[in-house]
């Protein structure tokens, strides 16, 4: 894959050499090593919000939840979460 984007942050000079320290210590470039660090903790940040396992007495538990409607206290509970805003839109 040919890069065509960049990203620029800014970040102390103790983060950097500390960046820099673990990068040469696993001989990659200070690039590298944070692409590589990134994108997995991406991808885990990702998965952990799309996918789940259940062993079969937690997937027995989910199929009843789901086979029976909610009662007012979780729509009411539920109502409250989706309208609430988020932590970063509050002024």
């Amino acid at each position: 894959m040919t890069a065509t984007a960049s990203i620029n942050l800014r970040i102390s000079d103790a983060e950097k050499a500390l960046i820099d320290q673990a990068a040469q210590s696993m001989g990659k470039s200070r690039t590298a090593f944070i692409l590589e660090n990134t994108l997995r903790v991406a991808e885990e940040v990702i998965l952990d919000r799309t996918r789940f396992t259940l062993d079969s007495e937690q997937w027995a538990q989910l199929h009843i939840a789901l086979g029976n409607p909610p009662s007012e206290d979780q729509v009411r509970g539920l109502s409250k979460i989706f309208t609430a805003q988020a932590p970063w839109q509050k002024q």
